[in-house]
């Protein structure tokens, strides 16, 4: 793979960053596109694209060679450590060379801190330290926000639909708090193929965002969602368990790469978010696109039943169907119950929460959380010996045994 020398470019009222890419693929364009306000903040180096393509690049087994300058820091850390733990997370994953043309020295950090901001839990937990609490020091507090465009919200033109909605919700926010919101519009989901989805690859997906805009950026700050005990290299669905780790690998020597809120477990984030009046009309946790949150899918639910523990529903009357839930809580327990909590951190954070609230749980819906459970177990098997059949079928249609 061969990643191009950066062009930025001025474009109506926005700026775009672009890179020519070479690969196996074919020859395609990477970009970048920022409102014009932010244009300062834009970086001339490869180091975006770098972290941007590293994991499609060790997917595809192809070495990367940069026509552009990148960080000496980043060259190191990306060149064995950063693909090392990858490669834990994802085995499948190979062990690729980086051949830069020109590698950057020390320079001085920009005076920005930004953090990432989508409305939830996590992002709204780093506006309580990072901009409402009074005891953050002056290099951590926050100057703007950032919503990305990298494969979150969706796929192609409804995907790109969903992140203009979601900008919108949230500049009400951004405008009270006088923290700017950077919208940064990508391509990028384009170049991660099939088995690569964005819960598996969304760290350097997010990053490499961030690191577009470090000319004017210092630190960019990333809510975690794991608690430090669950932090975890190895095999797993997605590369969020071991971001203390690598965050520090993807930074650069003007950008200083953080993860916080590891230090919290989810219902102790959610009861500080609840103090947030910002977040009662926008928060947004859903799996599913809407104006509201559907309150039945997992996210919703966590949310829920701990705003409930906590006495604290009401609060979100606009962003959740208060009324359903509580109409229907049994039922949705059992839905939330269904799987067993040591298969899930953040469930079994709750279960903990509740049970040290004296928050309790009737028998009966740990009785139908065992009957969905049993449901869905043999549900699986038939749809697994369905597809032996089908692979049996077609194989003596071919004439094979």
């Amino acid at each position: 793979m061969r990643i191009g020398k950066p062009d930025i470019a001025v474009e109506g009222n926005t700026v775009v960053y672009r890179t020519e890419i070479e690969s196996e693929d074919g020859h395609r364009e990477l970009w970048f596109r920022i409102d014009a306000e932010f244009g300062d903040l834009v970086t001339d180096t490869c180091d975006a694209p770098l972290v941007g393509l590293l994991i499609p690049a060790m997917a595809a087994g192809e070495d990367i060679h940069l026509s552009g300058a990148i960080s000496e820091r980043l060259y190191y850390n990306l060149s064995a450590p950063c693909q090392s733990v990858f490669r834990n997370v994802i085995p499948t994953l190979r062990a690729i060379s980086l051949r830069p043309s020109e590698l950057l020295p020390g320079r001085k950090p920009a005076a920005g801190v930004a953090a990432g901001f989508t409305g939830g839990i996590d992002s709204f937990c780093v506006l309580a330290d990072h901009h409402y609490s009074p005891d953050c020091p002056e290099g951590f507090r926050l100057t703007h926000l950032v919503l990305n465009n990298v494969g979150s919200h969706g796929h192609g033109a409804e995907g790109t639909a969903l992140f203009e909605e979601r900008c919108a919700r949230l500049t009400p926010v951004a405008e009270r708090t006088g923290l700017p919101l950077v919208r940064v519009d990508s391509n990028l989901d384009s170049f991660y193929g099939e088995g690569l989805g964005f819960l598996q690859t969304h760290t350097p997906r997010l990053l490499s965002a961030a690191l577009v805009l470090q000319r004017g950026l210092g630190r960019y700050i990333s809510a975690s969602t794991f608690n430090y005990s669950d932090v975890y290299v190895g095999p797993a669905r997605g590369t969020g368990l071991t971001e203390p780790i690598t965050l520090p690998l993807l930074s650069t020597e003007v950008i200083d790469l953080l993860s916080v809120g590891h230090i919290y477990t989810r219902p102790e984030k959610t009861i500080k978010v609840a103090e947030i009046a910002d977040s009662y009309e926008v928060l947004d946790v859903c799996m599913k696109s809407g104006s509201r949150n559907c309150s039945q899918c997992k996210e919703c639910l966590r949310t829920l039943i701990t705003l409930d523990i906590a006495g604290l529903l009401d609060r979100y009357s606009d962003r959740f169907y208060i009324d359903k839930y509580r109409a229907n809580r049994n039922k949705l327990l059992a839905r939330f119950l269904q799987n067993k909590p040591r298969r899930g951190a953040l469930r079994r954070e709750v279960l903990e929460f509740a049970k040290k609230s004296n928050w309790r749980i009737p028998l009966s819906v740990y009785l139908n959380a065992r009957r969905y459970r049993i449901g869905n177990t043999a549900r699986k098997k038939l749809r697994w010996l369905k597809r032996i059949a089908q692979h049996t079928g077609k194989k003596r249609s071919d004439g094979r045994v």
